[in-house]
C-alpha cells in the first residue's frame, strides 16, 4: 500500500509538473505571438502608414496654419505707411533720411504673433481628418472611406518679422514695400511618431511711392529694424 502511495505521489507531481512547463510553453507562446503582432503594428504604421498620412496631412496642417496667419493679418488695421515710416527732407525738399516707427512696428509684430497663436490653438483643437483608405497604402483607396480624427498639437512660438524693399518706379521715384513674414509651426501626433510641420507666410502689408531722390544708403536696405529710430 505504501508502494502504490508513493508511486501515486510521483506520478500526481510528474502531472502537475507537466501540466507546469505546458502553461509556461503556451505563455511564452501567446507573449511571443502579441510580440509580433505589435512588432508587425509598428512596421505598417512606420513603414507605410505613416509616410501616406505625414503626405496626406501636411497640406492640411500647412493650411491650417495659413487660416490662423491671414485671421491675425486681417485684424491688424494699423498697416498704414504713414503710421509706420517717417521721411524727412532737407531744405531743398531732398530726403535726408527714412526712418521706421520701431516700437509700433514691434507692438504689430507682437499683436499679430499673439493673435495668430491663439487662432491656430482654436484651429488645432478641432485636428484634421484622414479617409482610413489613406492607411492601406492602397492608391486607388488613398482619400476614400470613412474619416479618422489624427491631433494637431501647436508648438513653439510664432515669429513675425516685417522685411523692406525700395525699386525704381521712375525718374525720382522710389516704390517702398513693406512685408511682414509670420512663421508658425504644429506637430501632427502620428501612431509612434510625431511630425513637426513649419509654415512661413509672407504678406505685403504696405506700400509707398516716395517722391524725390533716395539716398543709394537704404537702397539696399531689406530688414526693416535697420530704419528704426
Amino acid at each position: 500500500m505504501e508502494c502504490d502511495k508513493i508511486e501515486s505521489d510521483y506520478v500526481l507531481a510528474r502531472f502537475k509538473m507537466s501540466k507546469r512547463k505546458r502553461c509556461k510553453k503556451r505563455l511564452f507562446l501567446i507573449l511571443l505571438i502579441i510580440f509580433l503582432i505589435a512588432f508587425l503594428i509598428f512596421l505598417y504604421f512606420n513603414k507605410i502608414a505613416n509616410p501616406l498620412i505625414i503626405a496626406y496631412g501636411e497640406a492640411q496642417v500647412n493650411k491650417l496654419l495659413v487660416e490662423a496667419s491671414n485671421s491675425a493679418i486681417s485684424k491688424i488695421n494699423t498697416f498704414s505707411y504713414e503710421n509706420l515710416i517717417h521721411i524727412n527732407y532737407d531744405s531743398d525738399n531732398t530726403i535726408s533720411s527714412i526712418i521706421a516707427d520701431g516700437q509700433k512696428i514691434n507692438s504689430i509684430a507682437n499683436s499679430l504673433a499673439f493673435d495668430t497663436q491663439n487662432q491656430i490653438n482654436d484651429l488645432s483643437s478641432i485636428g484634421i481628418y484622414i479617409p482610413i483608405g489613406t492607411l492601406s497604402g492602397i492608391s486607388f483607396l488613398i482619400g476614400k472611406g470613412s474619416n479618422i480624427n489624427l491631433s494637431v498639437n501647436p508648438i513653439g512660438s510664432v515669429k513675425c518679422d516685417f522685411y523692406t524693399s525700395f525699386s525704381s518706379a521712375g525718374i525720382n521715384q522710389t516704390l517702398h514695400k513693406i512685408y511682414v513674414v509670420i512663421e508658425s509651426q504644429a506637430s501632427l501626433i502620428l501612431p509612434f511618431q510625431t511630425q513637426k510641420i513649419k509654415n512661413s507666410t509672407k504678406y505685403l502689408v504696405s506700400e509707398c511711392v516716395i517722391i524725390g531722390k533716395v539716398p543709394s544708403t537704404y537702397l539696399n536696405i531689406t530688414s526693416l529694424k535697420d530704419l528704426y529710430k
